[in-house]
């Protein structure tokens, strides 16, 4: 893993890829997705503008998709 890789929140790569913050309305919609609906929007995103990702499993064996931006 890249030591990138947890650094970033949702808000950075919301900003990176749409150039501006979350609204109230758009951070509650996405903490309402499931999980995995939540890494694939964020995967989505990444993707859109060449950030890295890596899914990573917590010890209750819950996968977050980690993204950082390429070098």
């Amino acid at each position: 893993m890249i030591n990138d890789a947890c650094k970033y929140s949702f808000d950075d790569l919301h900003q990176a890829r749409f150039g501006r913050v979350m609204t109230s309305e758009e951070k509650t919609e996405l903490y309402s997705l499931s999980q995995q609906k939540r890494n694939e929007k964020v995967g989505e995103w990444a993707k859109k503008i060449g950030w890295q990702t890596e899914d990573i499993a917590s010890q209750e064996g819950i996968v977050y998709r980690s993204f950082w931006p390429s070098n």
